[in-house]
């Protein structure tokens, strides 16, 4: 076992939900690598952060790990892939959280200010299309309170921001997308960290100052 191998046992706890778990293996649904997981809800639990917002639902799996964090806990949740969001409010409807959750059938490059409401969010997540990061980013982090985070997930898309020769040229650009908006990121005045867990976790804390608050 290599050091980092052992870091990702450290840092991987028990599932809380074996079910969700095992349909997404099953039936191949990209889903948080675990110790990225458990890393993540580090940072929600010593931030105190009770609203999130979440870009890239899924199957709901990342949501219900935050939600379990803590009971005051709420998420509001978008995802444009109907088959997805409809198995995403199932499990939230058998984990009896769907009080705590609103979940968004939308494009999220297409969700008004209005649909996601007026209060600021105490953090921002954001796990959809890799390319779309930056997107995102400016999109969505003037909803997120001063000093609130925001956490971007597959920052390192399984090695590939390193890789120089790639022929592929969809995949290529992808990579370019990604490496440049972590470079922006690294090269601006934004308080953030670059962690080597699950595929790469970005935390951003999101500073009065910079953001004209």
């Amino acid at each position: 076992m290599d050091i980092y191998e052992y870091i990702k046992e450290m840092n991987t706890e028990e599932e809380l939900f074996p079910e969700m778990l095992a349909y997404a293996q099953e039936n191949r649904v990209p889903i948080m690598d675990q110790d990225a997981l458990s890393v993540m809800k580090h940072y929600i639990h010593l931030s105190g952060a009770k609203r999130i917002l979440e870009i890239g639902t899924a199957i709901g799996y990342s949501a219900m790990h935050m939600l379990s964090v803590s009971q005051d806990i709420t998420v509001v949740t978008i995802e444009k892939d109907q088959d997805s969001h409809a198995h995403a409010k199932r499990f939230f409807e058998m984990q009896g959280v769907s009080d705590r959750v609103r979940s968004l059938l939308a494009d999220a490059k297409e969700v008004t200010p209005e649909e996601i409401g007026e209060q600021k969010f105490d953090l921002l997540f954001i796990d959809a299309s890799k390319g779309n990061n930056r997107n995102f980013f400016d999109k969505f982090s003037a909803h997120v309170r001063p000093g609130g985070l925001i956490i971007i997930d597959n920052i390192l898309l399984r090695g590939l921001v390193t890789k120089e020769e790639i022929t592929a040229r969809g995949t290529r650009r992808m990579k370019e997308k990604v490496d440049g908006f972590n470079r922006m990121i690294k090269e601006s005045k934004m308080s953030s960290a670059f962690l080597p867990v699950g595929d790469g976790l970005l935390i951003i804390t999101k500073d009065k100052e910079e953001q004209g608050e």
